[in-house]
């Protein structure tokens, strides 16, 4: 229990596992630079690892139990849920900026450009949150009839300095994904791009958007970019 493994994905060879945790580990964030990593635990504590070397560099007592950390896009914050509480904190030292209040237990998280974080958890809502200033931004409530189990943020990394396509994808306990316009969230009652029903019970949501970079074949059209590529677990 409480144990990290570190592999080598080609091959896939395990390179190292040591212990971090004395109980088990609830969730792990990997830094944008792919150097360290956050990890927390069943033992209330916060952690974090030097991918590079291969053991544990921080260990600090939270005196409550997490279950989800999130790094920021730029890796400068990042995100710790514990219960209904997300607490946003400077990635250098750990100090808290401020807490978000999301009244009832939050289940995932995912963050987005420009500071803000989506969450979801028992109240059934997708929660946009402004973590620069502290605030809600927005919220699509009630986007699931059941739990909110995973969320995705679906942007572009072909680094053309196109704005992102504002696709935010859900995923609930009852075993449906829900791909959204963000940019509907103001109205009333915003409808989902696209759903499918998986006749599962969900736990968590991966998924991309992808640009495919093959060269078209003389006296082709070019590639048209994919759309989300969701998958449940």
């Amino acid at each position: 229990m409480g144990f990290f493994s570190i592999f080598d994905a080609d091959p896939f060879v395990l390179l190292k596992n040591f212990k971090v945790h004395k109980k088990g580990i609830n969730d792990l964030a990997v830094h944008p630079s792919g150097k360290l990593a956050l990890t927390v635990g069943r033992d209330e504590c916060l952690a974090m690892v030097n991918l590079v070397r291969g053991r544990r560099s921080f260990y600090h007592k939270i005196g409550k139990e997490a279950s989800l950390i999130k790094y920021d896009v730029s890796g400068e914050k990042f995100f710790m849920v514990t219960e209904e509480k997300i607490g946003v904190h400077q990635a250098e030292d750990a100090k808290l900026l401020c807490e978000l209040d999301g009244k009832k237990r939050v289940l995932c998280a995912a963050p987005g450009e420009n500071g803000i974080l989506f969450s979801g958890g028992e109240d059934r809502n997708i929660t946009a949150w402004d973590t620069n200033s502290g605030k809600e931004a927005y919220c699509i409530e009630n986007a699931h009839s059941s739990r909110v189990k995973g969320i995705v943020v679906l942007t572009r990394n072909d680094g053309d300095g196109a704005e992102d396509p504002y696709l935010v994808a859900s995923a609930s306990s009852d075993g449906v994904i829900r791909v959204w316009d963000v940019r509907m969230a103001s109205k009333e009652k915003p409808v989902p791009l696209a759903e499918t029903k998986t006749n599962s019970r969900l736990t968590c949501l991966a998924g991309s958007s992808i640009k495919s970079f093959k060269r078209p074949e003389t006296g082709k059209s070019a590639p048209k970019e994919e759309n989300a590529a969701v998958e449940d677990s």
